[in-house]
């Protein structure tokens, strides 16, 4: 069972950068969010949870504003980040976010394995729009010596407009871990492997997903609304061949979430 802490958190990830784009108030202060997400219980399994999701925006003069997100990857993670460039059509500022622990998982090799421990990351964050095109990239480091490493996501989207209560983002996402990354996350060493009958196994870095994104928002009134969005990624390089995916898990994952919300 998850604790308050793994739920606020696990719950944040769920809504994506889609879902967070689509709903950046342009008339008014922001909004927040609150409603359930599934998700995968560690980063390739196939076993899915439920969880709360919680999110929000808040906007200040000139363009610039605070966000909390949900990770742009296939992993469990979320990240806040401040939009610092003022009436443009970029957008640049820090990041500080956390990548989930891997512990108490429904699978019982991997849960057999050494846990891993909650990551803070810090970094910063590049998008461009242009009218109803968007596209992001984000770097991220690990500062709390969990993997030691980085990880860099690639995304782009299409907001469309079909009333102006109803509006849909389309997205498409790719991420790159480094070797420091991959190996924690996907590797298996010689202790966890005794433990868990799976074969050793040795992660390199390289592209770790690929992602595609829906996300549907409907205002029923001036104020009040709902998001719903559906996120697929698809692990690939040493990230699908590790035995915690190929034999274990699942190199498809996906994220669904459904969010009540209020804008102010």
């Amino acid at each position: 069972m998850l604790n308050v802490k793994q739920s606020f958190v696990v719950g944040t990830l769920a809504l994506v950068l889609a879902m967070a784009a689509s709903h950046a108030t342009e008339n008014g202060s922001g909004f927040i969010g609150a409603g359930v997400a599934a998700t995968p219980d560690y980063e390739g399994g196939e076993d899915y949870e439920a969880s709360p999701v919680l999110s929000g925006q808040y906007n200040f003069s000139g363009g610039r504003y605070i966000a909390l997100l949900g990770g742009g990857d296939a992993a469990r993670s979320g990240r806040m980040l401040v939009n610092l460039v003022r009436y443009s059509s970029w957008e640049m500022g820090p990041t500080l976010g956390v990548r989930y622990a891997r512990d108490d998982v429904s699978n019982s090799r991997v849960d057999s394995m050494d846990d891993i421990d909650w990551a803070t990351e810090a970094g910063g964050f590049l998008t461009y729009q242009s009218g109803a095109l968007y596209a992001s990239l984000g770097l991220s480091f690990d500062i709390s010596d969990t993997y030691g490493g980085y990880i860099a996501n690639l995304s782009a989207g299409f907001k469309q407009e079909i009333t102006s209560r109803l509006g849909i983002v389309y997205s498409t996402s790719m991420s790159y871990a480094d070797d420091d990354y991959m190996d924690e996350y996907f590797g298996v060493d010689g202790d966890d492997a005794i433990r868990s009958g799976l074969p050793s196994y040795q992660a390199d870095g390289g592209i770790k997903d690929f992602g595609l994104g829906l996300s549907v928002d409907y205002r029923f009134t001036p104020v009040w609304g709902i998001i719903g969005s559906f996120n697929a990624y698809r692990l690939s390089g040493d990230a699908k061949d590790s035995p915690i995916v190929d034999s274990e898990g699942n190199r498809n994952q996906l994220k669904a979430g459904l969010v009540l919300t209020y804008s102010f």
